[in-house]
């Protein structure tokens, strides 16, 4: 029989159904102390009560107990919640019998003359009501059936003795009846009283379950709408960057060159919009590789310097950096964009002021906090800083002071890093943001230092690239933005155009640039198949995607090609050409 309970709309139906389900359920054991206390009094009363009366009383018993076996190996092997009324009436029916069997035993066994027997049987009968007080105080119909039944025939039959003792015995019996029936009732109360706030408990958490599907589905169809919008807009964004980045290498004039500098410009704040949407996406699909390290803060606190420094200058703030920053064990990228992102807000709601970073080391772990004197936050709104798009003083949505999803980054990496993350703020007062972490094991073996890559050196070699993808204008955008680069150049919109073009006369591409999404539902990880199935060989690939879909994020993450997302910086694209085996200068 299943253990688990349904709870039907009707909450008193519930109760009464799991009612019934113990006291079935604790019919083995009843079925076992009757037929044990019953022979033993069998035994007892042997030599003083006429055989026949006592193994025709004890046939009763050996019936009735063999049909209440036979009713709870039904009702074990399967369980009818539409016939609760007959299961009721067995066990009502059931414990009646009982009742009035041992009633009966209890007047077979009274043995005129000899109190001890007199009192053997009154003490057994005593105890089988008070044993029934931890099975039928469930259910007190059950109760209401059995005791009464059981105790009224010795209890009559005592005061029809007439003396003062049996009277006296008879007066005790009615009093423990009266108390026993109180204290039952007393713990059917308690008993109905929690499971209805199991019942409760269990509709609660049914509702909690319904609504975080709800909550899931929601987030899940937000989802779906960024990395579809963010899909459709970074195509036109994509391609508006390859044709800048083309231009600017034709350009000479420096007005012309002015004018190209705002559009990339335009573009560039365009970019940031879907970089954050790209970072919410990796850490909510978990494809951030994670790989913890010590590393010293130096390093990563002077390139944040470096960053900051003069943006801070221009807006009249002063930063203060650690002198000697210590060192700590995270993962060095994550937990700088944290920084990164503290620094931002600082400058952004810091008019004019100081900034102060500091590290506070600790026996086991460090805190890294960035103070402001900005405008502060007040408290009710501490707490929904960290919802995504939520901003502070910025009801026009000025795309200067940010997007609102910085501190939302900072939190999913946090959460991701393990480390805890702390804000304290007064109105007019300004904020300090703090992150925690833990304290270097080893510091001296690594340094956060990354080698700065040159991104105006050139391919000296003319290697042949495939580029596909189903917008015309990206592929004549990286049509002349690789061309001027000096590479060999062959564009189409899906892999059997590709292929079409390669047994035309071209030799084995050194590398492929394909867009994820292609023609006809097909993939640029089919395509980049099926020319690698040409050559029989792995040629060096890239995925480029405008999507942020998280289960999307996965498999490209486990398909063993670079990947990038669109609008892809020119200068990315130029890192993957450099990493070909044919690149010799870079």
């Amino acid at each position: 029989m299943p253990n688990t309970v349904s709870t039907p709309n009707d909450p008193g139906n519930a109760i009464r159904i799991e009612q019934i389900k113990t006291l079935y359920q604790s019919i083995a054991s009843l079925v076992l102390i009757n037929l044990v206390v019953s022979t033993a009094l069998v035994y007892v009363f042997w030599d003083v009560v006429a055989h026949s009366w006592l193994l025709a009383w004890m046939a009763t018993m050996l019936a009735m107990l063999s049909v209440r076996v036979a009713i709870y190996l039904s009702f074990k092997q399967r369980f009818d919640e539409s016939k609760l009324k007959r299961y009721q009436t067995f066990l009502i029916l059931g414990s009646a019998s009982a009742g009035i069997i041992w009633g009966a035993g209890g007047l077979i066994m009274f043995i005129p003359g000899q109190l001890e027997y007199q009192l053997l049987i009154l003490l057994s009968l005593l105890a089988m009501a008070a044993g029934s007080a931890f099975s039928l105080s469930i259910y007190l119909p059950a109760y209401f059936a059995f005791v009464p039944l059981m105790l009224a025939p010795i209890t009559l039959r005592l005061l029809f003795t007439g003396d003062t003792i049996h009277t006296a015995l008879a007066s005790v019996t009615i009093i423990f009846l009266i108390a026993q029936t109180a204290f039952n009732m007393k713990i059917n109360r308690g008993l109905s009283s929690a499971m209805e706030l199991r019942f409760e408990n269990l509709d609660l958490i049914e509702q909690l379950k319904e609504q975080k599907a709800d909550a899931e589905q929601a987030n899940s169809a937000k989802s779906r709408f960024l990395a579809a919008a963010s899909h459709d807009l970074r195509q036109p964004l994509y391609a508006l960057t390859l044709f800048v980045s083309a231009l600017e290498e034709r350009i000479t004039s420096p007005e012309d060159r002015k004018i190209t500098h705002q559009i990339k410009r335009a573009a560039e704040s365009l970019q940031s919009l879907f970089e954050a949407l790209l970072d919410i996406s990796k850490l909510d699909a978990g494809t951030v590789d994670i790989q913890k390290t010590d590393f010293w803060l130096e390093d990563m606190l002077a390139r944040l310097e470096d960053e900051f420094d003069p943006q801070a200058t221009q807006g009249g703030i002063t930063i203060h950096w650690p002198k000697v920053p210590p060192a700590v064990h995270s993962e060095p990228a994550l937990l700088e964009q944290i920084l990164r992102n503290f620094l931002a807000n600082a400058i952004r709601y810091t008019e004019a002021g100081e900034i102060s970073v500091t590290c506070e080391p600790y026996t086991d772990s460090t805190k890294i906090s960035v103070s402001d004197t900005g405008i502060g936050i007040p408290g009710e709104d501490q707490s929904a800083i960290f919802e995504e798009f939520y901003q502070l003083g910025n009801p026009e949505r000025d795309r200067q002071k940010g997007l609102g999803l910085g501190l939302s980054i900072v939190q999913r990496a946090a959460e991701l890093l393990d480390h805890k993350i702390e804000v304290a703020s007064k109105p007019d007062q300004g904020s300090t943001f703090s992150v925690t972490v833990d304290t270097a094991v080893e510091p001296e073996l690594i340094s956060s230092n990354v080698n700065p890559i040159d991104h105006e050196a050139m391919i000296t070699t003319q290697p042949l690239i495939v580029v596909i993808d189903d917008e015309e204008n990206i592929r004549d955008g990286m049509q002349q933005l690789l061309g001027a680069w000096g590479c060999e150049v062959v564009v189409s919109a899906d892999a059997e155009d590709t292929i079409a073009q390669l047994n035309a006369g071209h030799r084995k591409p050194d590398g492929i640039i394909s867009d994820y999404r292609l023609r006809n539902s097909q993939t640029g990880l089919e395509a980049i198949k099926a020319i690698n199935g040409l050559y029989d060989s792995a040629i060096p690939a890239l995925i480029v995607t405008g999507d942020t879909e998280k289960q999307l994020l996965i498999e490209l993450k486990t398909s063993g090609h670079q990947v990038l997302h669109k609008p892809v910086a020119p200068a990315k694209l130029r890192a993957f050409l450099r990493s070909l085996p044919i690149s010799q200068e870079l």
